[in-house]
């Protein structure tokens, strides 16, 4: 599944747009976001989350490796989903440097399992 929201009346460039797609990493639902997440793309993000989060798996992950830049509005998708995730789902969040200011910022770390990059093998799996 990939979306994406293009800028209304076709105005700004492609780092305004965003592209969500999910597939799964070792067994494990993964969302993929590349863009800009903001209060018009926000909704996107948030509705790949959802439907990833429907059948309640052990794992989420929500990759943010490919976005430049996320508003506020990213931030409440982001605690959205730790909500809606309960607690049945691990949630992890991959963020890339560009995103780590608004991360701690916001002590988004402190909610959120935060990585700096699918490879980093445990955040996929379960905390021992």
């Amino acid at each position: 599944m990939t979306r994406r929201e293009p800028h209304p009346g076709g105005l700004g460039d492609a780092r305004e747009d965003l592209a969500v797609s999910v597939h799964r990493f070792d067994g494990v639902p993964v969302v993929t976001a590349e863009g800009t997440v903001d209060l018009r793309t926000g909704p996107t993000l948030a509705r790949a989350i959802t439907a990833a989060l429907a059948p309640q798996p052990a794992d989420v992950v929500i990759d943010l490796s490919g976005v430049g830049f996320m508003a506020a509005a990213g931030v409440h998708v982001l605690l959205d989903a730790q909500h809606n995730a309960g607690a049945s789902t691990r949630l992890r969040v991959l963020a890339p440097d560009s995103l780590l200011r608004i991360v701690t910022i916001t002590e988004l770390d402190q909610v959120l399992a935060v990585y700096p990059a699918l490879s980093a093998g445990t955040c996929c799996r379960a905390e021992e």
